[in-house]
């Protein structure tokens, strides 16, 4: 099955946080914890004992402003549908009913689900074919802020609207009075010609491995990936909405305030809050030892990163969360209203100059970790041979990609080295790492524990991973086109077998 570099094939960029929706009135924005308790029982069903979620997965109509509309692929036909919201301990299921022409599958991104529930084609399951069906079953043993998407061709399918958000709730929470998700995204107005782009003469292969089939673009002669990004992508888009529609967030004096921040996106973003005192409480749904109180710095958030902040409504006024992509910022640039009572949006006053940025080598209070002894060292150079459209981890390419193995019981220490001019989001499927070092310097803040982490241009990270949870997984670039483009390796078990065998009739794309 041929297909284009994922990035020239699909033009309309969605995002998708669906549930089983029974009469939810998804024009409004509930931002009170127990409301959204009460709605998300109501898509969800307690079926001997375990919560069960339908997910059908559909092409919808999709309105991001009054102007701006794109046919997307979407769970249960909204955009944003309500997130997968439960309880730690608690028995999820997941009925994905695939209804489109096409094959998908559901990633459950960060979650260490066992093998069998990754959700990648080719690798852990054949891909849900059209018409027919796939359950998902796993225990919610690790609370967090996480998200599913599509895995299949992800470059293409998440970039129409396959994903969600997928928060797991600690035993203790603390009360807030708000506890909201914002998904951030980018759409492309553009249309396939780009300003003139002949895609007609793009150059393309079919590789082959185990089921696989995986295609990419030969760049020679044509622009690198990050000019091509910047030209295509021209708006922001928060939770399902582009500016004017982005809703605003009633607030009252005095609320406590948590936001869980997703990049469901494609580039790396950058968040600015504006007259108000902050702490960042979690990386990945982890948490941060002893967060420290932040004013005027902003932090960026790579594609498929979370970060969870906290603070209070202490300044009343019209506030605009900032949100720009770095790269991009002159076209990709918005505010998500904050507005008090008895102020109005037009009011609305955003942040003045970023004085900093956050470091997550020194947020927080140093703890000592009990990672072990190394027993297997690894390293992963990430890199490119022809211009920034293809990618490459130590010089190889997926399918023919980079193995690290391990046995049960390692402790893996990778270093990874950025030796391209853009940013890397490396994330591992199945495992949580620790990062002990950057550039040479060990962390001197909280301990930093995630599932992706994003390697800029130039930059070298240390990780190191326990091996304890069994199969065969990956670890690729979570910018998509960076993925399709080859950047992908695998960690593999030794002994592992894995529980399906891979269709040759099915086409399988685990990007």
């Amino acid at each position: 099955m041929k297909k284009l570099y994922g990035m020239m094939v699909t033009f309309a960029l969605t995002f998708v946080i669906a549930g089983c929706v029974n009469n939810v009135d998804h024009s409004v924005m509930d931002h009170n914890t127990s409301k959204q308790t009460e709605q998300n029982q109501e898509i969800a069903a307690t079926v001997d004992g375990k919560k069960v979620f339908n997910l059908d997965v559909t092409e919808a109509h999709w309105m991001f402003n009054d102007e701006i509309m794109t046919d997307a692929w979407t769970y249960n036909g909204t955009m944003p549908g309500e997130e997968i919201r439960v309880q730690e301990g608690d028995t999820v299921v997941l009925n994905v009913q695939n209804l489109l022409d096409v094959p998908t599958a559901i990633h459950l991104h960060g979650f260490p689900v066992p093998h069998e529930m990754d959700g990648v084609p080719g690798v852990t399951q054949n891909a849900i074919m059209p018409g027919e069906s796939f359950t998902y079953e796993y225990e919610a043993t690790v609370p967090g802020t996480y998200w599913y998407h599509s895995h299949q061709d992800g470059a293409t399918q998440v970039d129409k609207g396959l994903y969600g958000v997928f928060i797991v709730e600690p035993a203790n929470q603390k009360p807030y009075d708000i506890d909201e998700v914002i998904v951030i995204d980018e759409h492309s107005t553009m249309d396939m010609n780009m300003g003139g782009m002949d895609h007609g003469n793009m150059d393309m292969g079919n590789m082959n491995m185990g089921g696989m089939d995986h295609g990419r673009m030969n760049g020679e002669g044509g622009m690198g990936h990050a000019q091509m990004m910047n030209q295509m992508y021209d708006t922001m888009i928060i939770n399902g909405k582009a500016s004017p529609q982005i809703e605003a967030m009633s607030v009252t004096e005095g609320d406590k305030v948590k936001l869980r921040f997703v990049n469901a996106g494609l580039f790396t973003q950058v968040v600015s809050i504006p007259g108000h005192s902050f702490k960042i409480t979690h990386y990945d749904g982890q948490p941060v030892n002893e967060p420290e109180i932040l004013n005027d710095t902003a932090f960026r958030i790579a594609p498929a990163e979370r970060y969870e902040v906290e603070f209070e409504m202490n300044n009343p006024g019209a506030w605009g969360i900032q949100v720009f992509a770095e790269e991009n910022q002159e076209r990709l640039n918005t505010l998500i209203p904050i507005v008090y009572d008895g102020y109005e949006e037009e009011e609305l006053q955003a942040a003045e100059a970023i004085s900093s940025f956050l470091d997550l080598t020194t947020y927080g209070e140093s703890q000592e970790l009990e990672l072990g002894e190394i027993t297997k060292e690894y390293d992963m150079l990430l890199g490119t041979d022809d211009g920034e459209m293809s990618f490459t981890i130590n010089g190889k390419q997926f399918p023919d990609h980079e193995i690290y193995e391990v046995e049960e019981g390692d402790v893996v220490k990778v270093t990874i080295v950025n030796d391209t001019g853009v940013d890397h989001p490396m994330h591992l499927h199945g495992e949580f790492f620790n990062v002990v070092s950057k550039n040479g310097n060990p962390i001197a803040g909280s301990p930093v524990l995630k599932d992706t982490l994003n390697v800029r241009p130039g930059e070298t990270y240390e990780i190191v991973f326990e091996a304890k949870n069994p199969g065969n997984w990956l670890f690729h670039c979570h910018e998509f086109h960076h993925a399709s483009g080859g950047m992908v390796a695998e960690v593999q078990y030794q002994g592992f077998e894995p529980a399906f065998t891979p269709d040759p009739n099915i086409p399988n794309i685990p990007e």
